[in-house]
């Protein structure tokens, strides 16, 4: 038994990896996302847009003539976990064993250091998701951005207020003890500061509160604020969110898809009505992703969600390889620092690693069941 398969066998046991029934050979890549718990739906959806872009690639006589292997690890969003399954998979070191990609991890808290544990044994890594702007301060050139930062979201909300709840009063609850959450408070805030628009604006930290969500509510709606963006875990937006539309259902309340997948909805019930939700945009409007939803659909397969992304990290690496004329990392980390390649949504130019045009976040408008894209 190879080295590769006794550490992947440590990581099925603890992690729940999932891998695929050929023997390993060729060229591998990782998806690491969370495959069960809070946030399962979109751990399928990353898993699920990486397998379709592989199969593509050695359907077409695979990548410089070699067939792509893809490993799937299911690191549970847990911190410590993460750190572990980077050390077990960087430790691969031969030709036939070695990862030469993984995209992700979607939960990001200990990114810093599984970035520094991918560039040390020379792992190429894509993070098709956003990333919070603390990270990103040193972020290595081999740890690929493909959408830009999380705090691109509140210029995507202050953007769609101003056009549409201009005057109005508005109301930002966030938690104070998550870095990832406070950027984006603060960004927004500087948004209203600099528009000269800070008396329709006030900020409450959910920490102060003790989970007292009623009180909370009380103090938001006795403030006569019309609109709400609530930012925090799955359970504190929903509870919050509940309270507040129960005494007030003409509220305009946002919230992060990706802080409440799978769990708002279901605690809502009937107020989840008239819910805004920030998110990632689905690019099926989007004119340059018609072929690769042409392509996608004639496989009888719909993107969903965040598959369009894991989908796009593939190619992304896949036109690195190709520009590169090779798989080895020190080439395609130096392409990192200034390249311009071909995205699911067209050609984008990276510097270090950091998309020069960001995917700009999109608002979905939830009446009567139906979803609809208002920004």
């Amino acid at each position: 038994m190879n080295c590769m398969f006794k550490i992947l066998t440590k990581i099925i046991l603890c992690c729940g990896v999932v891998l695929p029934s050929i023997a390993f050979a060729d060229v591998n890549i990782a998806v690491v996302a969370p495959l069960a718990g809070d946030y399962e739906n979109i751990g399928k959806e990353l898993v699920s847009g990486a397998r379709i872009a592989v199969n593509e690639i050695n359907h077409n006589g695979g990548l410089n003539g070699e067939k792509v292997n893809l490993v799937v690890v299911d690191d549970q969003c847990n911190d410590s976990l993460a750190i572990s399954t980077a050390q077990m998979i960087a430790v691969n070191s031969s030709p036939k064993d070695k990862m030469n990609l993984v995209i992700g991890p979607y939960c990001q808290n200990a990114l810093k250091d599984v970035s520094a544990i991918y560039k040390k044994a020379k792992i190429l890594q894509i993070v098709p998701t956003s990333i919070s702007g603390y990270e990103l301060v040193n972020k290595p050139n081999s740890t690929i951005a493909l959408v830009g930062n999380s705090e691109q979201q509140s210029l995507a909300f202050f953007t769609y207020y101003l056009k549409t709840f201009d005057l109005q009063k508005m109301a930002l609850v966030y938690n104070g003890a998550n870095k990832e959450i406070v950027g984006v408070a603060s960004a927004l805030q500087e948004e209203f500061f600099k528009a000269g628009k800070m008396l329709d604006f006030k900020s409450y930290n959910f920490t102060s509160y003790d989970g007292d969500y009623e009180q909370l509510a009380e103090d938001i709606l006795e403030d006569k604020s019309k609109v709400v963006l609530i930012l925090g875990n799955r359970k504190e937006v929903t509870k919050l969110a509940k309270e507040l539309k129960s005494e007030d259902e003409d509220l305009a309340v946002f919230v992060n898809r990706y802080q409440i997948e799978g769990y708002y909805g279901k605690k809502m019930g009937k107020y989840a009505n008239g819910t805004y939700f920030l998110s990632l945009p689905t690019l099926k409007e989007n004119t340059e992703f018609t072929e690769t939803l042409v392509k996608m659909r004639l496989l009888g397969i719909e993107p969903e969600g965040l598959s369009v992304y894991s989908y796009s990290a593939v190619k992304l690496w896949a036109d690195m390889v190709e520009k590169a004329d090779s798989y080895k990392f020190d080439k395609l980390a130096a392409l990192a620092k200034n390249v311009t390649l071909d995205t699911a949504w067209g050609e984008e130019t990276f510097v270090n690693g950091m998309p020069k045009s960001p995917v700009n976040y999109s608002i979905y408008h939830l009446n009567n069941g139906e979803y609809t894209q208002v920004y």
